[in-house]
């Protein structure tokens, strides 16, 4: 006994757009036609193609209405249109063929079938597991990421610490200075201002200066207290201040 063998039919993904089926559904009833055509070709799928007349009835036209229960005057049409537009040739009296089934036609036995779902299952199987497998890879990169975050945010706290303590005070130029005096438009005089503390190191009092914007205003605040004097400064008589008071609104004792 011969194995089963299973046939399909391919159909181009034009097949509707194209320029004959859309024609031939435009016409009264062609949607009908169409299905009988689609029809004729699922007959044909086990002959190739093939269709043939074993005058059972009076014409070929009825006969394959009978045989897929359509009207025979609807596949009169049919047989009509499909003919005019080269999708149907008359080979004999007894014999039609529909062009291009050769590249539409696909069969198998069931073993091969068989096979082919075997086939299917175990592909699909594999890409589940492996999916699985990228679903924990994920999150052991996750968990692993989250570490090295905290990490990086470890150093950078660290990073910065180590450079607030690096941090050193280094002397403003004249410029700097100028310009920071015409920004708050002050009195003070910036060369007066540099050579003062250039004398002493820039040490205010006891320490080392850490803010001469600070000091900036702060002798700003003195010339201000002293409208009546303001050359006191410029005349870089350090006797006439009370530096003490002045470090002490700088904060250093």
């Amino acid at each position: 006994m011969s194995e089963k063998r299973y046939f399909w039919l391919k159909l181009y993904d034009d097949f509707f757009t194209s320029k004959r089926i859309k024609r031939l559904r435009s016409i009264a009833g062609g949607d009908t036609y169409t299905i009988i055509y689609l029809k004729m070709q699922l007959k044909a799928l086990k002959t190739e193609g093939f269709l043939y007349f074993d005058g059972v009835m009076s014409d070929f036209a009825e006969e394959l209405a009978l045989d897929i229960d359509e009207k025979p005057e609807d596949v009169k049409i049919t047989l009509d249109y499909l003919k005019s537009v080269g999708l149907l040739e008359v080979k004999a009296d007894d014999e039609y063929e529909l062009t291009f089934m050769q590249n539409l036609i696909g069969s198998e036995t069931a073993h091969t079938q068989r096979q082919r779902d075997y086939i299917k299952r175990k592909k699909e199987r594999e890409k589940l597991e492996k999916a699985s497998q990228n679903d924990a890879s994920v999150t052991q990169m996750l968990q692993v990421g989250d570490v090295d975050i905290e990490i990086e945010k470890d150093i950078d706290i660290d990073n910065k610490e180590n450079n607030t303590k690096e941090k050193r005070f280094t002397p403003p130029t004249l410029e700097e200075v100028k310009a920071y005096c015409d920004e708050r438009k002050n009195s003070v005089d910036p060369d007066t201002f540099i050579n003062f503390y250039e004398s002493k190191g820039w040490f205010v009092g006891k320490n080392k200066m850490k803010d001469w914007k600070a000091a900036v205003r702060t002798w700003e605040n003195k010339n201000r207290d002293n409208k009546s004097n303001k050359n006191q400064f410029n005349n870089f008589q350090q006797s006439q201040y009370d530096w003490d008071e002045i470090n002490r609104e700088l904060g250093i004792k």
